[in-house]
């Protein structure tokens, strides 16, 4: 028979496990919608999912800021909140978004990313800087 400090760890572990299965899922949606989120800008899908480079390119597709300065101050602690709020405001602006969409993708950026790549969002050609693939 099992004691009960034994079932309490094996209670945590398969705890841990669903937890672990479950962050898991949700990195795999933000990676895919990454992706399509790109393809619907005119940009490579993989772009979408490398760190710094990712951020690089939506800065430059958008076209109103130097995209190596933004990126720099983007690894700035506290600088960094007001880059990431330019380059949620640039995102938004490329698929027509307005305010509402700016503060969503600011302070929910997972699900706002989920629901730009999977919705009915599309980008907005008058506001991307780079040519259409």
């Amino acid at each position: 028979s099992e004691s009960r400090a034994q079932r309490g760890v094996r209670e945590k572990g398969d705890f841990m496990a669903v937890v672990g299965v479950f962050a898991l899922v949700i990195f795999v949606l933000i990676f895919i919608s990454q992706w399509v989120i790109f393809t619907k800008i005119g940009l490579p899908g993989w772009m979408g999912i490398i760190p710094l480079l990712n951020t690089y390119m939506i800065y430059k597709a958008r076209g109103q800021r130097s995209p190596v300065l933004w990126l720099i101050l983007s690894l700035i602690p506290i600088v960094n909140i007001i880059a990431l709020w330019f380059l949620c405001s640039d995102l938004a602006e490329m698929f027509g978004k307005t305010t509402g969409w700016k503060i969503f993708l600011f302070l929910i950026p997972g699900l706002a990313h989920l629901m730009l790549a999977f919705g009915d969002a599309t980008a907005d050609r008058r506001n991307i800087a780079i040519p259409a693939k």
